[in-house]
């Protein structure tokens, strides 16, 4: 007896085994859009990450075949894998053939494909508008027509989920989650996207008010191709509403540490200096539990090792608005606040109070307040300067400069602050506007 169940362990270990070193064919041909590139993507930890490409030919056709290295889902798609605008997902164990047709309305199977895909397919086929107002920025919908079709298809949800048997018993026990949390995912993504009129809270249908983000903020978001980008709606479908949450609310609301991980991540890899990240890091750390976590944030930390506290600052070198050229060596001994701006940004003019008020507070110390503009339009940031009489000394770099570069500036205005030596105090620095800026020129005034 022992013997006869020592078999049959082997025989199934030995199946599962086949199934996950067998490779999987992706056949496929893209029409009614130009398409340079295809890509095939993983899911790691609910974020999709390019694995192989194939280039089209002259007729649209392109094919893959690949051993995956995991049973679950897979993305193919031409679009920008951040947005996961032009993606479709599809699901692979090993030993199975996929032939579709990608178009600018989704993908349409063709030919033979495995049970899974085809019990997919039908559910995206069912959801195919649902999720195109759900998820894509814009359009004509609003609300109004919106919340009716939310409440419509909500109870047909668990009936489709428990419909399919595909004879896989690990798709088959997914099936239903995956159909509740997509349903979920394209309802809640529908109330962050742009729209010409947005619902108060006394308007908001019953799925919404009802709604318990906690059912779906589970470790099973690791697995799916937006897991990340659902995670940070499920979030704020948490938060009181009328105010911008601080980071510590938000990351209390999620129930898994993991999770924990993976949101904090999201705001580590927008950290604009080395000082911002190891704040962060030093506080949060704790949750990346995650070998991939663990490697992301080493990522963000060598990313913006230039910008740490005392590394020797960029050397920029710019014109001012009579052409002479101003380095940052031409201001050794004296404290420096560039001012990253330009002319068309609201925000930046709204500090110019504020920068005009501090250059009179440190006027006559060895302080080199510089304005760095990244206007495109030269002799209109001139005749700005010479009509606001700017003080401090301002420059032109242009769009695209070395400096924003360097200091991965996409954002204005941006400050950073140079000491006496030349070297960084911040890249981030706090705005004109705020009096930590004050009390930060005047500590390393001193030094």
């Amino acid at each position: 007896m022992i013997k006869k169940i020592m078999f049959v362990l082997v025989a199934v270990a030995t199946t599962f085994l086949t199934y996950a070193q067998a490779p999987s064919n992706i056949t496929g041909v893209v029409e009614g859009t130009a398409a340079k590139k295809v890509g095939l993507y993983k899911v790691l930890n609910g974020r999709l990450v390019e694995i192989a490409t194939s280039t089209p030919d002259e007729k649209g056709r392109f094919g893959f075949r690949f051993v995956p290295e995991y049973e679950g889902f897979y993305s193919i798609g031409t679009g920008s894998p951040l947005s996961q605008q032009g993606f479709n997902r599809f699901y692979f164990r090993g030993n199975e053939d996929l032939n579709l047709t990608l178009n600018k309305d989704g993908y349409v199977l063709v030919g033979k494909n495995s049970k899974e895909n085809e019990a997919l397919y039908a559910w995206d086929q069912k959801s195919k508008s649902f999720k195109v107002k759900g998820t894509t920025p814009g359009g004509m919908s609003t609300y109004v027509d919106f919340f009716p079709e939310v409440e419509a298809m909500k109870g047909q949800i668990a009936g489709i989920g428990n419909s399919v048997k595909t004879g896989n018993a690990t798709f088959d026990k997914l099936f239903p989650t995956i159909v509740s949390t997509d349903f979920a995912y394209y309802a809640i993504s529908y109330l962050y996207m742009p729209r010409t009129a947005h619902p108060s809270k006394e308007e908001m249908s019953e799925y919404y008010t009802s709604f318990n983000a906690d059912q779906y903020l589970t470790e099973n978001l690791l697995n799916l191709p937006y897991g990340d980008r659902f995670l940070s709606s499920l979030v704020f479908r948490k938060m009181p509403s009328g105010k911008m949450p601080e980071l510590d609310e938000q990351i209390a609301a999620i129930p898994s540490d993991v999770l924990k991980g993976q949101y904090i991540l999201q705001r580590l890899e927008g950290a604009r200096s080395y000082n911002d990240f190891q704040e962060m890091n030093d506080q949060y750390k704790k949750y990346f539990l995650l070998p991939e976590q663990q490697q992301r944030a080493l990522a963000v930390e060598t990313k913006l090792v230039e910008t740490k506290t005392g590394v020797p600052a960029f050397q920029f070198k710019f014109p001012d608005v009579k052409g002479k050229v101003v380095g940052l060596n031409d201001l050794k001994g004296k404290v420096v606040l560039l001012d990253v701006w330009a002319t068309w940004c609201g925000p930046c003019r709204a500090e110019e109070p504020h920068w005009e008020k501090l250059n009179e507070e440190f006027k006559n110390q060895a302080v080199a307040f510089v304005g760095i503009s990244t206007d495109q339009d030269k002799p209109k940031w001139e005749e700005y300067v010479k009509t606001k009489h700017l003080k401090g000394i301002q420059l032109h770099a242009g769009v695209g400069n070395p400096l924003s570069t360097a200091y991965a500036v996409n954002s204005i205005p941006r400050y950073i602050l140079i000491d006496k030596n030349g070297n960084l105090i911040s890249a981030d620095s706090p705005r004109p506007s705020d009096p930590k800026l004050k009390t930060l020129i005047e500590e390393w005034l001193k030094k």
